[in-house]
């Protein structure tokens, strides 16, 4: 009978603890007090692991006994690591995914993975009132700026249960899986030009306040999602239990270790992916160590980018250049590759011409590194050449390109195999090939890079690469630049017409409109784009020897 009583008191008083502990959480911290944490973040998919860590910090803006006003600032970063998983076995081993059952989580933007700033309004229990800003995480966990804070016992209660809707919506242009959304999370219906399929899923989280070890309580919970299946959709549920830990010295969360099960099901097909999550306090004098370190790296990393950049501006002596000449003329492959290599890090206005006329005596090098580096330093040296890399870059893949402002009309002579620029839709510019001159006028053109889509447009859609880009496919029967029509500007830029330059006679063009009417205008009151055409025109009418004169 003694025993039976004993432990029946010490049942009573455990309760009567657990009771009062339940009292005291709250969210009732002090204005103008900081708390940091330490995110680490595993999900643990069927070919990767991928992991999310990094730092986040709250500055408490205003606080009463109803509710707590935060600044949240911070984020994490991604990093992946790919799994061996070239045996065969298992249905989800790599290179063994269902083609109809794409990765859910490819590659969407979440604001989460990387650094956001949100405002936060919440009760003192822990129930959001307002949040401006988002910091969405993939994988279905939310926003990152809202993980620390759980929901806290309405009453003296030892264990409370929170019971919601929440909406999912996944992008189906890009088959990109966006997240779940509370009341204050981002829009779930994304932009409005995204097509996006919204489902309605409910979220079950119990809590159970399992001790206290000095200030620090803690809470059992368990989660679960579960989202009605549908015929044509995947379904998602997702299963978790953990302990969470709360701080009673000032009333903010301490801690978080969580495991997840994310369940993702389509057809008869089902993957699960196991997730971890953890959090716990940093005290602000390792914050106050961790940015004094970054500032620290970050002021050196700006201090070696600014001598790097002094010394890549600092033009050669008269000594170092002929040393460079030598170096470049001398045949010893290892001299010609070092001094390649220094001369690819010099970044000057006025590039030497003598020594860009070596580096690129060495582009045909049978040698890939000494090729390669002469590459490098012709980029620097010359521009060129620099320049007619990077317009063969531009148009080598379906991208939107600048546009050249070079019109094509009824009058301009085009030729299968060109390279051009062609507007389908809007006002952006892509590069293109013609691939055939129909008798209507119009032009059939193949998207260049991945893809190789043909198009059908008028010739009003079309405009002319930049001279300097490359022709591969140019006939030699290919008309000069003269041949073609191009918009005549005035100095001053006020006044334009389209034409056909005939001739240059007494310092004058003589140009063809439109209309057939031939003009006569001074070249120097053309525009300094014009004039340059112009002396080009010239050069290349020189270099041409005439049968017939």
């Amino acid at each position: 009978m003694k025993r039976l009583l004993l432990n029946v008191h010490v049942l009573l008083f455990t309760l009567v603890c657990t009771t009062a502990i339940a009292a005291e959480l709250r969210y009732q911290t002090t204005p103008e007090s900081k708390v940091s944490y330490r995110f680490e973040i595993v999900v643990d998919g069927d070919d990767e692991i991928i992991t999310y860590t990094g730092m986040t910090h709250y500055t408490v803006q205003a606080a009463d006994d109803n509710q707590v006003q935060l600044t949240y600032r911070g984020g994490l970063s991604e990093s992946k690591k790919h799994k061996n998983n070239n045996m065969l076995g298992g249905p989800f081993a790599r290179g063994f995914r269902p083609p109809s059952f794409p990765s859910p989580f490819s590659r969407p933007q979440f604001a989460g993975v990387g650094m956001t700033t949100n405002q936060i309004t919440m009760s003192t229990r822990g129930e959001v009132l307002a949040m401006t800003g988002e910091s969405q995480l993939p994988y279905l966990l939310g926003n990152v700026s809202l993980l620390p804070f759980e929901a806290l016992p309405e009453n003296e209660n030892e264990s409370w249960t929170i019971d919601s809707g929440v909406a999912i919506t996944k992008n189906e242009s890009n088959n990109r899986f966006g997240n779940r959304f509370g009341p204050f999370g981002a829009n779930p219906f994304g932009d409005a030009n995204q097509e996006n399929n919204v489902r309605a899923a409910t979220e079950l989280t119990q809590y159970q306040i399992a001790g206290q070890d000095s200030n620090l309580v803690r809470v059992s919970k368990k989660y679960q999602l579960t989202m009605p299946p549908t015929d044509n959709n995947q379904t998602f549920a997702m299963t978790g239990e953990g302990t969470w830990t709360f701080d009673l010295s000032d009333n903010m969360p301490a801690s978080l270790d969580m495991q997840y099960k994310l369940s993702i099901t389509s057809g008869n097909t089902n993957v699960i992916v196991p997730i971890k999550v953890k959090f716990e306090r940093v005290s602000q004098e390792e914050v106050q160590r961790i940015e004094a370190e970054a500032k620290r790296v970050a002021e050196e990393r700006l201090l070696a980018a600014k001598k790097a950049k002094e010394e890549a501006e600092r033009s050669l002596s008269a000594d170092q250049i002929s040393d460079a000449i030598s170096a470049l003329n001398s045949g010893d492959n290892a001299a010609i590759k070092t001094q390649l290599e220094q001369l690819a890090k010099k970044d000057l206005k006025e590039p030497h011409p003598e020594i860009a006329d070596a580096i690129q005596s060495h582009l045909d090098s049978d040698d890939k590194t000494i090729h390669a580096a002469a590459h490098n330093a012709m980029l620097r040296w010359s521009p060129t050449y620099k320049k007619v890399h990077d317009l063969e870059r531009a148009y080598s893949g379906p991208g939107v390109i600048d546009s050249s402002g070079l019109e094509v009309n009824s009058l301009t002579r085009l030729y299968v195999g060109q390279i051009l620029q062609v507007q389908e839709h809007g006002h952006f510019w892509h590069p293109a090939e013609i691939t055939q001159l129909k008798d209507d006028g119009q032009v059939v053109v193949q998207f260049r890079g991945g893809g190789r889509r043909t198009i059908t447009v008028a010739r009003r859609n079309l405009q002319l690469a930049p001279d300097e880009l490359p022709q591969p496919n140019q006939p030699a029967s290919a008309p000069v630049a003269s041949e073609m029509s191009r918009i005549w500007s005035d100095k001053t830029g006020k006044f334009k017409i389209e034409a056909v330059l005939l001739r240059i006679e007494n310092g004058e063009a003589v140009l063809k409109r439109t209309n057939g009417r031939e003009i006569s205008v001074p070249a120097s009151k053309l525009s300094p784009e014009d004039q340059e055409f112009l002396k080009k025109w010239e050069a290349e009418t020189a270099a041409v020897e005439n049968p017939f004169e």
